[in-house]
């Protein structure tokens, strides 16, 4: 693993609400992954960036400072996300942002399309939990990512759609199951994000017409940003009465 020291926030000892905390962030080379590292570093945590791509990585562990480190992983292979977790002696934030986008008609669309979706963004973070939780004492929490489509019709995303229920049903048992020894878990929804670099298989001109798609069905009338979700993963990961929530970041999407 890379390490960065130095940079950082200017933000004072004392009003840092992660200080000694290690937190764990996969999918932390752009996009939402980023944003909740670049804000877990800011409240003091010492933040290891898992992700594929490894200049965006560096570079990130060099703006967020505090001692800061990077894996190079893909998280879909359990072999590198066992040799990841059994390198870190402790864990008290583990976040699982990893992912991947792929629509299609379900008629048109080669069904072993949708099982890589599963086996990155489902199993992904299945690995992750499975090999973080012997490591996260009491008062750890580990946070999921889904989003919207199981609660909110997204055209030609059916494996999409089951995908998120999966992933906020395994957050909801995993919430009662580690209940006992004192680690939450919760998972983020987000509706529709910009500035994320999610891989998706949709053509230009269909590209453009989901975005403004999306847009249309957002009450607030914009997409989200990457630091909408951040502040949201900043609440799940200090409020110590949170767990087994879904929290939607949507703009009021899945309200209409």
């Amino acid at each position: 693993m890379g390490r960065a020291d130095g940079g950082g926030s200017d933000m004072s000892e004392s009003q840092k609400k992660l200080e000694g905390k290690v937190a764990v962030v996969t999918g932390a080379g752009s996009g939402i992954g980023l944003a909740i590292a670049e804000r877990f570093g800011a409240e003091g945590a010492r933040v290891v960036l898992v992700g594929r791509q490894k200049p965006r990585l560096e570079e990130a562990a060099a703006r967020i400072g505090g001692g800061a480190s990077t894996a190079s992983v893909d998280v879909g292979e359990e072999d590198q996300v066992r040799a990841l977790i059994a390198g870190l002696p402790r864990i008290d934030i583990l976040c699982t942002c990893a992912g991947k986008a792929v629509f299609g008609p379900v008629d048109e669309l080669p069904p072993a399309a949708w099982r890589d979706l599963f086996h990155a963004r489902f199993f992904g973070q299945l690995y992750a939990v499975h090999h973080a939780v012997p490591k996260m004492p009491a008062g750890s929490v580990i946070l999921l990512c889904s989003g919207i489509a199981d609660r909110a019709h997204v055209p030609d995303y059916a494996g999409g759609a089951a995908l998120c229920g999966a992933v906020n049903a395994m957050g909801r048992n995993l919430a009662v199951d580690l209940a006992p020894r004192g680690i939450r878990v919760n998972v983020l929804s987000p509706g529709f994000i910009g500035g994320t670099k999610i891989q998706f298989n949709l053509e230009a001109e269909k590209a453009i017409a989901f975005v403004k798609r999306s847009i249309a069905a957002t009450p607030l009338g914009r997409p989200g940003t990457p630091e909408d979700l951040a502040d949201a993963a900043m609440f799940l990961a200090t409020c110590e009465f949170a767990t087994g929530q879904v929290i939607e970041v949507d703009g009021g999407w899945t309200a209409t």
